[in-house]
């Protein structure tokens, strides 16, 4: 250890201060702490939820499972919806006989049956252009909401520049497996820590698919969702571009299922990084230097580009400098880092906890030693590969979360 100590006091002080960027020491801790000290002796004031009537636009494919616990949720709040719109997407299970069911039974209003999968954005705008309300609550099958979530939400829109709300996500099968733990700190970190910054400086720049409230006459002015891939991240940058202010409620929690096993965590991820770099990088050119912008676009695209991007894509590199600078001793330095990131990882969830509320589980504290090597290396190796394949091959055009019809129409338009 003593001699990987004086090597690094020997070696380049900027080069190694890169580890704080790649391997995200500083991204949550300041967050977090940021936060705590904004908030610190600050009365949260008390917004008055606007008469609005709230429909919600639920798209289900396969999605029998959650779907009665979902409207159940639903019914259960505070402020309850003006009408729930059902959405069947070719589905093959017994979502259809459910929402049938549950329409009889006068828990939803609508059920709209599509015979051939359309895909997630196209069942959400179908279900938008027959809502009557004035908000429009895009819901997946398996989320469960807090009694206050749809009042907290709503608070929101008092201020008449917002266009679109999300609010805070869990994961409610957490216990299902250790990689279900480890996203649920995850989520913590990025959603509820990253989130929560970022709306401080008004730099949100992707409402959750899983539950998200746009005023019904901008959501359908402006085009409605996307139906290719990314459609979360690329209508929220277009609302952006259009002037519309963007929001984010952290008192208002849902909860979500979350993959359970390591390869189906590989593969949601990888769909979600190939398309936040093609909607950002391609689509809307955030790399791009020169542009005339608000201070909050600016600041919401060098988080994604300083904390994402460039540590990504810098980290097999940054590997092999380090094996050239300490070779065997290499582990040693990866470990002692792994250290530095463990106290900060305690750290971060002992005050994400007092912030939101969230009493971690004896089992959070027994995995925080494992999340580092998650977070630092096994998820950035992951979002790696996403990169590098979308920017080589284009894979989100061939992604099958897109209908392959659909898919056909889109890359096809003349046929």
């Amino acid at each position: 250890m003593g001699d990987v100590l004086l090597q690094l006091w020997y070696s380049d002080w900027v080069l190694l201060a890169f580890t704080v960027l790649i391997f995200e020491v500083p991204r949550y801790t300041f967050s977090l702490v940021s936060l705590t000290a904004l908030t610190l002796g600050r009365q949260r004031p008390h917004a008055v939820a606007p008469a609005l009537r709230v429909s919600v636009v639920m798209p289900a494919f396969n999605g029998a499972d959650g779907l009665l616990h979902s409207i159940a949720s639903l019914r259960a709040q505070t402020s309850p919806p003006f009408e729930i719109i059902v959405i069947d997407d070719g589905s093959v299970d017994e979502t259809l006989a459910i929402a049938e069911r549950a329409r009889a039974d006068g828990l939803i209003d609508l059920v709209i049956h599509h015979t051939n999968r359309c895909g997630r954005s196209a069942g959400v705008n179908a279900g938008a252009r027959f809502a009557r309300g004035d908000l429009i609550l895009t819901v997946d099958p398996d989320t469960v909401f807090a009694p206050t979530a749809l009042a907290l939400m709503t608070a929101a829109f008092s201020d008449p520049r917002m266009a679109a709300v999300s609010c805070n996500i869990s994961v409610k099968n957490e216990s299902a497996s250790i990689w279900t733990e480890l996203q649920a700190l995850e989520y913590l970190m990025s959603i509820s820590a990253g989130k929560a910054f970022l709306r401080q400086f008004e730099g949100i720049s992707c409402t959750s698919g899983a539950c998200s409230l746009y005023r019904r006459d901008i959501f359908l002015y402006r085009g409605g969702l996307d139906v290719g891939p990314g459609e979360d991240i690329e209508f929220t940058l277009r609302l952006r571009r259009f002037g519309y202010r963007i929001g984010f409620v952290p008192e208002a929690w849902a909860a979500t299922m979350a993959p359970e096993s390591f390869i189906s965590l590989a593969r949601q991820r990888q769909r979600w990084d190939r398309d936040a770099l093609r909607v950002r990088l391609i689509q809307y050119r955030e790399a791009w230097p020169f542009r005339s912008e608000s201070l909050a676009d600016t600041l919401q695209r060098l988080d994604f580009l300083i904390f994402d991007l460039v540590p990504t894509l810098s980290l097999p590199f940054y590997l092999a400098y380090c094996t050239v600078l300490f070779g065997p001793a290499t582990l040693t330095f990866l470990a002692g880092v792994s250290l530095l990131l463990l106290a900060l990882n305690l750290f971060n969830i002992a005050l994400a906890g007092l912030l939101f509320n969230h009493k971690p589980r004896l089992f959070n504290v027994l995995i925080a030693p494992v999340f580092p090597i998650y977070q630092g290396l096994l998820m950035k190796a992951v979002r790696f590969w996403a990169f590098t394949s979308e920017l080589l091959f284009s894979v989100s055009r061939h992604d099958d979360f897109v209908p392959p019809r659909v898919r056909r129409a889109l890359l096809t338009p003349d046929l």
